[in-house]
C-alpha cells in the first residue's frame, strides 16, 4: 500500500515539475555569483586619464550665452582580459587648483551597443563638453585673458561607471596634466 501511494505521488509530471522549480529556484540562488563572475577581478587595473582639455571656439549661441565651452577628453585604458563599457562618468574639473564645476557624460539611455567599448588589451578616448559661464569667478582667478589649454595645469578627479555584462562597478579615477614650460 505504501509503494502504490509513493508511485503515485511521483508521477513523471511531477517529477518534471519539481525538477523545473529546482532548476529555477538554483538560478535564483546563483545569480548574484554567476553576475560577479562576468566582471573581471582586475577591475582596478582600468585606468582613466585627462588626456588633454581643448578651449573649443564660441558658436553664435555660445557667445550670446557667454559661455565657455572646453572639450575635456579622456583615455581609458583596459587591460583585462574582458571587454567592457560605461554607462556614466562624473567629475569634476580643476584648473590651476581651482574647480570649474561638475562635468558628466551618461550613455545610460543608450543601448549597451552604442556606448563607449572598452576592448581588452586597447584603450579609448571618450569626448565631454564642458560648458561655463565666462563671467564665472573661478575663471577671472585662472587669468581669463591668457586662457589656452597649454597655459593651464589641468585636474580631473570623479568616478565612472564600469559594466560587463549585467555588472556594473563604480571606480574611482584622479589625474592631472601639467603645464608645458
Amino acid at each position: 500500500m505504501i509503494s502504490i501511494n509513493a508511485r503515485m505521488f511521483l508521477t513523471r509530471r511531477r517529477a518534471i515539475l519539481i525538477g523545473a522549480v529546482v532548476t529555477i529556484a538554483a538560478g535564483i540562488i546563483l545569480t548574484p555569483l554567476i553576475l560577479t563572475l562576468t566582471l573581471p577581478p582586475d577591475i582596478n587595473a582600468v585606468k582613466i586619464n585627462l588626456e588633454k582639455v581643448e578651449v573649443e571656439n564660441p558658436s553664435p549661441e555660445e557667445e550670446t550665452a557667454n559661455l565657455l565651452t572646453l572639450n575635456v577628453f579622456f583615455k581609458v585604458e583596459n587591460p583585462t582580459d574582458k571587454t567592457l563599457t560605461t554607462s556614466k562618468i562624473d567629475y569634476t574639473l580643476l584648473a590651476n587648483g581651482e574647480s570649474l564645476g561638475n562635468g558628466h557624460i551618461d550613455y545610460v539611455d543608450i543601448p549597451v551597443h552604442g556606448r563607449p567599448q572598452l576592448l581588452s588589451g586597447s584603450e579609448a578616448t571618450i569626448k565631454s563638453k564642458f560648458e561655463i559661464p565666462r563671467n564665472d569667478p573661478s575663471l577671472t582667478q585662472i587669468n581669463i585673458g591668457n586662457f589656452t589649454s597649454s597655459d593651464i595645469n589641468w585636474e580631473v578627479e570623479g568616478t565612472a561607471d564600469i559594466e560587463s555584462g549585467f555588472v556594473t562597478a563604480p571606480l574611482a579615477f584622479r589625474d592631472e596634466l601639467q603645464r608645458s614650460l
